[in-house]
Order: structure tokens, then C-alpha cells, then sequence
């Protein structure tokens, strides 16, 4: 599972402590990409696998359904939670 879904693909240390944070921070990655996915899926008609998504949204072209429920999705997790969001970009 690590190596499938946290693609790891060099140690940046050899010490336990360093593997053990670059694999905490992979995880970190994945769980908030996959929540990010989730809520957003719910308010696109534009059908993305999970890894679609992710290979989209790092290389900056997610289609336009998908960016606006991104912002949708994150703005109501900032009313919800008393947040504020800063718009970037």
C-alpha cells in the first residue's frame, strides 16, 4: 500500500527519523489530496479518478468544473470551521 499509493520514491535520509518523517509527510499528502478529491467529486459532473486528479492537480490542468468545486469545497470548510481563507493567485 505505501509503495502504491505514497509513491516514495528516494529517502532523502538513511537515519530511522528520516524515514519515518518523509513517510509521515507522503501520508499527510495523501490523506489531505484524498479528502480534497472527495468533497470535490460531489459538486463536478466532470468524471476523474483519484490518480487522474492527482497527476491534474499537480501539473495544473484540472478542468474548470473541477478548480470550482475545489474553491467551493474549501470555502464551505472555512464557514463551517470559523476559517479564513486568503485568495492566492
Amino acid at each position: 500500500w505505501v509503495k502504491q499509493y505514497l509513491n516514495v520514491p528516494t529517502l532523502f535520509g538513511t537515519t530511522e527519523n528520516a524515514v519515518y518523517n518523509q513517510l509521515f509527510a507522503a501520508f499527510i499528502a495523501y490523506v489531505l489530496l484524498r479528502w480534497l478529491y472527495d468533497q470535490t467529486k460531489k459538486q463536478t459532473n466532470v468524471s476523474l479518478s483519484f490518480i487522474s486528479f492527482v497527476r491534474r492537480f499537480f501539473s495544473g490542468q484540472l478542468p474548470l468544473d473541477w478548480k470550482s468545486g475545489m474553491a467551493a469545497a474549501l470555502f464551505e470548510y472555512a464557514q463551517i470551521y470559523g476559517r479564513r481563507m486568503y485568495n492566492f493567485g
